[in-house]
């Protein structure tokens, strides 16, 4: 199975069609304010009209939002809905995304310190979590790895989920990634970058040509 990827981290139109010519599945837009990548959703809206004659797929990535900031992303050009939040978040503010966006379209990714065990009891809310690397003071953005080998367990435990791998992953450590994870889904930003928000086309096209080569 081919490995998808997600570009995250756009900001402007140059960089939606570098990922999209490369090759991604996926368009990842920060909405988060304290994100050096945060796009607002009137940005968001000029992109995404450029985009228009293009089929791509996009993701809103938040972090913690409210509801009626998701009831706004609604309204914008979204098929995907990817919400970083703390493990202390209350649980009935998670069951109110899923309903809203419905569990399909709805990516969670919890704050999971390393080697921490995969919280159960959201597995009811979504089809799709991402893993990213730890930060105590961060959700993702951090450049860093991911907990590689939980990202395994958490695969062989729940099969049936679809999990993405996120945290520093770029040109020079996306063939250690295919060959010591299953990678179906690849969340890829701040090793692609030039600058925060800034996108380097170089690194992306040698990543997918990295993936082209491993997947022969």
């Amino acid at each position: 199975m081919r490995v998808e990827v997600k570009v995250c981290g756009i900001t402007n139109k140059r960089d939606a069609l570098i990922a999209l010519q490369a090759g991604a599945n996926y368009l990842g837009f920060i909405l988060y304010p304290k994100s050096p990548r945060h796009i607002s959703l009137e940005d968001l809206k000029r992109v995404s009209d450029s985009l228009k004659d293009i089929s791509c797929k996009k993701v809103a990535v938040d972090v913690a939002p409210k509801l009626e900031d998701v009831a706004l992303m609604q309204k914008a050009d979204f098929q995907y809905y990817q919400f970083h939040f703390p493990l202390d978040l209350d649980k009935e503010i998670i069951r109110q995304w899923s309903e809203m966006v419905g569990p399909s379209n709805l990516w969670l990714a919890p704050k999971l310190p390393t080697g921490a065990n995969f919280p159960e009891y959201l597995l009811e809310y979504s089809e799709t979590f991402v893993i990213d690397a730890y930060s105590p003071d961060k959700f993702g953005g951090t450049g860093k790895s991911a907990d590689w080998k939980s990202f395994s367990e958490f695969q062989n435990l729940f099969p049936e989920k679809k999990w993405i791998l996120a945290g520093g992953i770029g040109p020079d450590n996306i063939a250690s990634a295919y060959h010591k994870v299953d990678l179906q889904v690849v969340d890829i930003n701040s090793g692609v970058e030039s600058e925060p928000g800034i996108k380097d086309e170089v690194k992306i096209k040698k990543l997918f040509l990295c993936l082209q080569e491993l997947e022969k």
